[in-house]
């Protein structure tokens, strides 16, 4: 009995195909019982069909023949990035040519002018690909986030994507309507709780592995959070705490950690990394980051403030109201306020640095304000409930923001010392500068 064979079935049109099982072609015609042929597709096309297909004992090959499409793999997108593929049409181009032809011959019904629309793509592609000219657009699944990359991305000839790959950040410095003379109450969502583990060590009523709290410190991005060198350092030294004795506290309102219990995020820090120039003495690049081992959640509760850039704070930084907040670090657990303490907020402006010195040598205490240093007064004209001295604290300025033209917070300062110890707000406050570490905080906020 003669032995029942396939044809050949080819390879389809933009693709190839090959033997990838049993005993292959017979004289580049037939082909053996049980034989397996694969099919494959040249770049930027898509097999849509059967990826294979057996030569079966009645002569006939099993599935249909596939075919291959103009297609592009679908771009990943991280899961803040919110994607909808568009209705199919074609994007209309015009040229001077096609005024040319619709001007020149616009009595004849021009089958083949530029203008006519190509065909709509026909077959099935595999999961995870997109037929030529699908557009695909994107949105952030949250308010709290805003958009970089394109908004529309195309499908081209070449399979590949127009435009360039969305991603979603976390929007900066914004918060409910907030005038500087109103921000007593504010909840700044930026801010961040630094605690720090008792060792036992420190002596009075602290005891071993009690978490207490030391500083504010700024949240800048998902994981980063800008603070005081000295709030995360030996006293007077380099030697920087352990991470596992610090912790940011993120959503916090109130002074009592009970109080605050449904809306703060307790995160781990999993590095410290202290500016290169901190002077532990003179207390100069007196700033340090803190990584977070998770990410802050976004909320309306949490948000990262805005960096300042030079372009932004020129001369009008002089005149600026700065606003400053931190919680009361020396509070007294037992006091009848304790429970109802709050976040603590007032408005400084910038003073003169040599005042400042001036000002302190009289009071006996000599300092030197360098240039990553500013001094600052209370301005009398708005409300304040804050002394630095008792909370340490940061300090933005708002403005319209790049990104948008509605104000945005930005952080300008970190609380570096305030010898005030009677808080009748006579003895200017000094704070570093955040301005001359952008460049340094930036790098490491990736």
């Amino acid at each position: 009995l003669e032995e029942t064979n396939c044809s050949d079935p080819g390879g389809p049109v933009n693709g190839y195909r090959k033997i990838t099982g049993g005993s292959g072609l017979l004289d580049g015609h037939a082909v053996k019982i049980g034989t397996v042929v694969s099919f494959f597709c040249n770049n930027s096309y898509v097999l849509s069909g059967n990826e294979k297909r057996t030569c079966q004992q009645n002569g006939e090959w099993s599935g249909k023949q596939p075919i291959c499409i103009k297609a592009c793999r679908e771009p990943k997108i991280s899961d803040l990035v919110r994607r909808r593929v568009l209705p199919m049409q074609v994007q209309s181009r015009e040229t001077p040519l096609h005024q040319l032809y619709s001007s020149a011959f616009s009595k004849q019904n021009l089958q083949g002018a530029p203008t006519k629309k190509p065909a709509l793509p026909f077959g099935d592609l595999p999961p995870g690909y997109q037929h030529l000219h699908t557009q695909l657009q994107y949105e952030c699944i949250s308010p709290f986030y805003r958009r970089l990359g394109s908004s529309r991305r195309t499908c081209l000839r070449t399979g590949k994507w127009s435009g360039r790959a969305p991603s979603c950040i976390p929007i900066c410095g914004k918060t409910e309507n907030v005038t500087a003379p109103k921000s007593q109450g504010t909840r700044w969502p930026w801010q961040a709780a630094i605690y720090r583990r008792a060792s036992g060590m420190q002596g009075g009523s602290l005891f071993k592995g009690t978490w207490f709290l030391v500083c504010s410190g700024a949240l800048v991005n998902e994981r980063t959070v800008v603070v005081a060198a000295h709030c995360v350092t030996e006293l007077g030294k380099v030697t920087v705490i352990k991470t596992a004795d610090l912790k940011v506290v993120l959503g916090k309102f109130y002074r009592d950690d009970d109080r605050d219990e449904k809306t703060i995020q307790s995160l781990r820090i999993s590095a410290i990394i202290l500016h290169p120039n901190y002077d532990p003495i003179l207390l100069d690049a007196d700033i340090a980051i803190l990584k977070l081992l998770d990410k802050a959640r976004v909320s309306t509760r949490v948000q990262p403030i805005c960096l300042a850039a030079t372009r932004d704070l020129s001369t009008s930084f002089q005149e600026a109201r700065i606003t400053v907040a931190g919680w009361n670090v020396l509070a007294d657990v037992n006091s009848p306020g304790f429970k109802n303490d709050t976040l603590r907020s007032g408005v400084v402006r910038v003073v003169d640095s040599l005042l400042c010195e001036e000002q302190h040598e009289d009071h006996g205490i000599p300092v030197s304000v360098t240039d990553n240093m500013f001094c600052s007064s209370w301005d009398p004209s708005a409300p304040s409930n804050i002394c630095t001295a008792e909370t340490g604290g940061i300090a933005a300025v708002s403005f319209p923001g790049r990104a948008s033209s509605e104000p945005r917070w930005h952080l300008v300062g970190l609380v570096t010392w305030s010898y005030d110890k009677t808080c009748s707000h006579s003895l200017y406050t000094a704070f570093t500068k955040v301005l001359p570490f952008k460049d340094w905080i930036e790098r490491n906020m990736k």
